[in-house]
Parts: structure tokens; sequence; C-alpha cells
């Protein structure tokens, strides 16, 4: 007998995909420190360590987004679940640094083609709602990340156990999700003509995508900025180390707050781009300069909070533009992120040697007020066909 499709289902399951994308973020993040110094890394190293799970991000989600949207989304999604999982258990199991790094770039393929195929997947569910579940996923993934600093920390103090511990934990969620992912009946891929079809390779013929790209190629720099140095930025800069873990989860906190309400309540696309890339610039200046950890802390909620919508908004809008070629747009755009990913966490470790923290915290409220003046200029895309760029009225 012939399983239906059941949205609801699809839905929680890529949920759970995501969730557990953001408890490998939040864990490693608060780990990342005892990393580069188990491997004698300086900063920069450290961020060399970060840009390493980047590196697949920036080819594979456009081959493999493409090749979804011609093959089906499911079998890429499954492959990829599972090469997520192999790269954690290379990487919780790593002796040493090549090992670690070969399962870091494992980790950032498997992630960043099951994020912009999940995205692509849940913007077919329902035309109407895409962009609003878009939202609820990466509201589950930021939950994600709340939950697992806290956890690791605790099952460090009490348990004594190492930094290895998320590496391990995701790779056995992950295992669990590839094979649900197989056993899942996922929505019937869209024919479309050859006319159609040509839309994929035209991406950066639209303005608006151009703004979006570089946008997103920015965020993700942001995001990467205060997430992986923020445990340094406490217990170096404010002597504050036993806030660290509180740090990172206020960031995530804030940032799961926005993305549930922003799941909820529709805004304008680009007011809100502009808004949320303007108050987050405000936030990161105060943290470049703030010597009070409690102040700090609250910056990090306000950071996060100001973040959330960002990255959901600037993807619903991209495979907006292109429906007929939705995981090829997402996958362009996660290559964005790629590239955000190997280049800001580089660039902080260097400016964290050379001008401190504070000067690095500086360059992102730097990079955030450009996201702003990127996303002013969005505005009506007109294409071939007459249609108009989703929420860019």
């Amino acid at each position: 007998m012939k399983t239906k499709l059941r949205p609801g289902w699809v839905l929680a399951l890529l949920c759970t995909v995501l969730f557990f994308y953001g408890f490998y973020l939040g864990g490693v993040q608060l780990v990342i420190s005892e990393v580069s110094r188990e491997y004698g890394q300086n900063a920069a190293g450290m961020g060399g360590l970060v840009a390493a799970q980047h590196v697949a991000a920036v080819v594979l989600p456009v081959v493999l987004g493409a090749l979804a949207d011609r093959i089906g989304k499911k079998p890429v999604l499954c492959i990829f679940a599972a090469v997520f999982a192999v790269g954690c258990f290379l990487a919780g199991l790593s002796k040493s640094l090549g090992v670690y790094v070969i399962g870091a770039v494992c980790v950032g393929a498997g992630y960043s083609v099951c994020e912009s195929v999940s995205s692509a997947v849940l913007s077919e569910l329902d035309a109407e709602k895409g962009a609003r579940y878009i939202n609820l996923s990466q509201a589950l993934l930021s939950l994600g990340a709340v939950i697992s600093p806290f956890l690791v920390q605790w099952l460090q103090k009490s348990r004594h156990a190492s930094w290895r511990l998320p590496f391990l934990i995701c790779a056995a969620a992950y295992t669990l999700l590839a094979l649900l992912l197989l056993l899942t009946v996922f929505p019937k891929r869209q024919i479309v003509t050859q006319k159609k079809a040509k839309a994929r390779t035209n991406f950066f013929a639209s303005r608006a995508f151009r703004l979006l790209f570089f946008s997103i190629l920015l965020y993700v720099g942001l995001e990467n900025g205060i997430s992986y140095f923020a445990e340094s930025l406490f217990s170096v800069r404010l002597s504050a180390g036993d806030l660290a873990a509180a740090a990172i989860s206020a960031y995530w906190v804030g940032m799961t707050v926005s993305r549930m309400l922003f799941s909820a309540v529709l805004r304008d696309p680009k007011k809100t781009l502009i808004g949320c890339f303007l108050a987050s610039a405000a936030f990161l200046l105060a943290l470049a300069v703030s010597k009070h950890p409690t102040v700090s802390l609250v910056c990090c909620f306000a950071a996060g909070f100001s973040y959330g919508p960002i990255w959901s908004t600037l993807v619903a809008q991209a495979t907006g533009l292109f429906p007929e070629a939705g995981a090829g747009a997402a996958g362009v755009m996660s290559a964005g992120c790629g590239i955000g990913g190997i280049v800001y966490p580089v660039l902080m470790g260097a400016a964290c040697d050379g001008m401190g923290l504070g000067g690095a915290f500086g360059l992102l409220a730097a990079t955030a007020a450009a996201g702003a003046v990127l996303c002013a200029r969005l505005q009506t895309n007109k294409r071939k066909t007459g249609a108009s760029a989703p929420g860019m009225q």
C-alpha cells in the first residue's frame, strides 16, 4: 500500500533535523576553545577550525540543490544526514588535528546541504506558509543551541565529560534521522519545462538575488563572529568564564524567541531586514565597548533577538524568486553562508590577535551596518514573467 504524504510529520521531522544541527552549534561553540587548545592552536587557529566546517558549504549546496530539484530532495537529505553523522563521529573520536579537520569538513557538507534542502522542502509544503515554516525550523535550531551549552557544561562538571560529547550526541541523532528521512514521503517533485529549468543557471541575473546573496554572506559572518567568540569574550576580556555558557545560551534564547515570534507574525520583509541588521549593529557595538559582564550578557540576548528572522527571511525571499528551482536557489544562498562562515572566523581570529576582542566585535558591528545598507537597496524585482519578488513590494 502506498504511503501518503503527511505534511505535519514532514514539518516535525525537518524541525528535528534542524534542532540537532542547533544542538551541534551550541555545544561546539562552547568547547571550540578546548578543541583548539588540545591541538595547539591560537585565536587565529581557532578561527581556522571553525572555518574548516564551512569549506564544503561553498560548493556542495549549489551542486546538490540543483540535483535535488532534478532527482528529488529525499535522497539528497538522507545521504547528507548520514554524512553529517560520519563527520561528527570522526571529529568526536579524533586523536589528531588532521582527522578533526576531515570530520569538520564532513559536518559542514552535511549540515549545509540538509539546511538548504530542508528549507526548500518546507517552502513546498505550503506556498503561503513556507516562510513561517522556515522560521519555525530555525526557531527549533536555535532552541537546540540554547539547550546544548548548558547540558554539555553540566555533563562536563558532573560526569567529567570531554569536549567530544556534543559531537557524539549529534552523530547518534543524525544516524537515526537519516533512517527516518528514508522512510518518510516527501512532496512530489515539481516537473518543469526546459525554459523554466534554465532559471537554475540565472540566479545572479536577478539584482534582488544578488543583494540577498551578499546579505546572507555578511549575516553568517555575524552569526559565527558572536557565537564562536563569545566564550573568549567572557573568559578573557571580561574575566567571567563562568558566564560563557550563559552568554552563548542567552544569544540563542534571544534568537529562539525572535524566530518563534516571526513564525507567527508576518512583517514586511524589507523593513524587517533593515531594522534587524541595524539593531544588531547597535548591540554588537555595545559588546565591543562593554566591560561589564551583566551588560554584555544582556547584549548577547539582544543581538540574538535581532538576528532572529534575518536568515529565514533572506532564504524565503530568494527561493520565492525562483519557485521552479527552490532547492537550487537555497543551495546558492547556502554557498553564501559557507563563504561568510569561512572568511569571518579567520578575520575575527586575526582581529582578536591584532586589535583585541573589542576591535573584533567592532568589526562585526560594521558588518551588520553593511548588511542594512544592502537590504535598503532591495526593491520590487520584475522578472521576465512579470512576477515580482515576494514581499519586496
